[in-house]
């Protein structure tokens, strides 16, 4: 089986609890997802073990905060009102690894805790026997963690390691069986040992130690093993937090794909990597669609990870792709391959599963990956590798894939949208400028499924975003449906605009971006008359534009109708519409750099 806990390490049997504020955060008892700044019932674990954590009481509930750090959200915890969660029943180990990716804004008591097991009822228990692993941070700010053996020794990790208020960062204690090390951001800070059986823990308070010392500032994600992870598996735990949350790794930051000036593939990376012999991870998923396994050429020292953009899973999310196949995800992924120095280097042939349950009907034959294997950031100019083969659970494997270098992209990609669809959940996404202060937003989806809602950004630099409005989304449909909104306050100037797409758990993907200028209006160069059409209507263009255009016209669930090319300056393209029945069309505008909708009604 892949590994599928973060990064690819574990599973639910050693992945005891995994609790990340991007995901499975509810006001109640897990039905209505937290909106900015919404007192946090529930917290769900994400492990498959459904060890949620809870805060019953109204008043110590941390608050939910959108785009808290690198565009994720976070849970504030405040010491005044004594916010914490606890969890229960949790399977413990003689060893164990603890993350969490947290901030502090002050520290108004001795040591507030970020988390602490305990035996069954004790999770805020003070008595130092009852805390049986924990994570710690000093009044004076310095990191430090706990260990009782079985016999009841404590054994405290001392506190090497100063930490700075409002700046994040990595924390990890690995207790492998002969040491507790306190990690700060990758790095070595502070080591005891001890005989290697922990005492019991199946309890767990997050955001306080003792009861009373509670957290001030924010925690994003918590993460527990009940075995310590080997060095191979703590450097690719470690940066997929690093790149997730945008931290500086002090050590062993071999994934820089999630840097914005190589395009931020920040999103649920994953890796493999040797350190010896007896240290590796060969086998990995994690939380995303990826599955990459049985590198050929692996040596000690040498890692493969990869992450993605986040982008729109569906092949109407962009139109960079080669001319023998039909459409490609949005959704892209870069790969660093590299030994601990951070030069390339080659692991060999890998394995590459594409988990695509619940994304439609699938023909393995007209499955394609994709590499920019040039590396210049474009698809277009790329030969497809086919020979997919199915191997069950909807999940279809390109089996020795020696395309994969570092710094490259890899997608996937269909020759049949008919047949293979992937599907085409966003068919279109247009911002034209209306006048000096209204944006008009247009946007279309051939399918949702637990959709909640769609969120429109805006920029100026396409660095920082802002939400300007939400839109609801229809949770569940199979038909076409077009959605329209209006930035009523769209400044001067050049502006940017993306849309951000809400499961009801949380989950989040982003558009492409869609450029509008100072004056004009983008997407006013097309012409499309009559509408509504009777027996044919055309569409031609209003000004020069920059290049062809493949014309689209979908009915109401998506199915191709028609298809036509526009060239610049040629004659209008013409579709007959005599034969069709009356309703709703729509008419997707490929072009070179972007995919805008237009609709059109037939009426006879």
């Amino acid at each position: 089986m892949a590994q599928t806990g973060p990064a690819g390490i574990g599973t639910a049997t050693n992945n005891v609890l995994w609790l990340r504020a991007d995901r499975g955060v509810y006001t109640n008892a897990g039905t209505t997802p937290a909106a900015n700044g919404d007192n946090v019932y529930q917290w769900s674990d994400g492990s498959g073990n459904n060890k949620n954590a809870l805060q019953t009481t109204l008043a110590k509930r941390p608050n939910y905060i959108t785009s808290a750090v690198n565009s994720y959200p976070a849970l504030r915890f405040t010491q005044a009102n004594a916010d914490h969660f606890t969890t229960t029943g949790i399977t413990s180990g003689n060893q164990a690894s603890a993350w969490v990716v947290a901030r502090y804004a002050s520290l108004p008591s001795s040591n507030p805790g970020l988390l602490q097991g305990a035996a069954t009822g004790n999770a805020l228990s003070s008595t130092p026997g009852n805390k049986n692993l924990g994570m710690w941070v000093s009044n004076a700010a310095a990191v430090w963690g706990r260990g009782i053996q079985s016999d009841g020794t404590s054994k405290n990790v001392p506190a090497t390691t100063t930490l700075s208020a409002n700046t994040w960062y990595v924390l990890n204690g690995n207790y492998d069986g002969t040491n507790i090390v306190q990690y700060v951001n990758n790095a070595a800070a502070g080591t005891v040992s001890y005989d290697g059986t922990l005492r019991s823990w199946t309890d767990v308070a997050i955001g306080v130690q003792a009861g009373t010392e509670n957290w001030n500032g924010d925690i994003a994600e918590v993460i527990l093993f009940n075995t310590a992870l080997n060095a191979a598996q703590r450097i690719i735990l470690g940066n997929y937090l690093s790149a997730k949350y945008g931290t500086t790794l002090g050590a062993n930051d071999l994934y820089t794909n999630d840097d914005p000036v190589r395009g931020d593939f920040d999103h649920e990376v994953a890796g493999i990597g040797q350190i010896s012999a007896t240290d590796f991870q060969k086998d990995s998923r994690g939380s995303s669609v990826v599955r990459i396994s049985n590198p050929s050429g692996l040596n000690n020292g040498e890692f493969l990870i990869w992450g993605h953009n986040n982008g729109w899973f569906g092949t109407g999310a962009s139109s960079d792709y080669p001319p023998t196949v039909q459409g490609r995800w949005g959704r892209v992924w870069r790969v660093n391959e590299v030994d601990l120095a951070g030069n390339p280097a080659d692991v060999g042939a890998v394995d590459m599963v594409f988990d695509l349950s619940g994304l439609g009907t699938v023909n393995a034959t007209q499955l394609r990956l994709l590499v920019d294997t040039d590396n210049d950031g474009a698809f277009a100019d790329e030969t497809p590798i086919s020979g997919a083969t199915s191997v069950g659970g909807g999940s279809y494997k390109f089996a020795a894939v020696t395309a994969l270098a570092d710094g490259r992209r890899f997608t996937l990609a269909t020759t049949s949208i008919a047949g293979t669809p992937l599907p085409i959940e966003l068919l279109g996404f247009s911002a034209t400028r209306e006048s000096a202060t209204r944006v008009r937003l247009d946007w279309a989806t051939a399918s949702e499924h637990d959709n909640d809602r769609f969120t429109v950004e805006r920029s100026t630099d396409v660095t920082t975003w802002s939400p300007i409005l939400e839109v609801p989304g229809a949770g569940n449909s199979t038909s076409v449906l077009a959605y329209s909104a209006q930035d009523e306050a769209a400044p001067a100037g050049d502006l940017y605009y993306r849309l951000r797409q809400t499961d009801t758990d949380g989950t989040t993907t982003v558009s492409d971006i869609r450029y509008v200028g100072p004056g004009g209006m983008a997407g006013a160069d097309l012409l499309l008359y009559p509408n509504p059409a009777s027996g044919s209507f055309q569409v031609g263009t209003r000004t020069r534009v920059d290049g062809p255009m493949t014309l689209t016209l979908l009915d109401g669930a998506g199915r191709t109708v028609a298809e036509r090319r526009l060239d610049p300056q040629s004659a209008p393209a013409s579709f007959d519409v005599a034969a069709l029945p009356e309703g709703l069309y729509h008419l997707r505008v490929q072009r070179t750099d972007r995919v805008e909708m237009l609709s059109v009604s037939v009426m006879h």
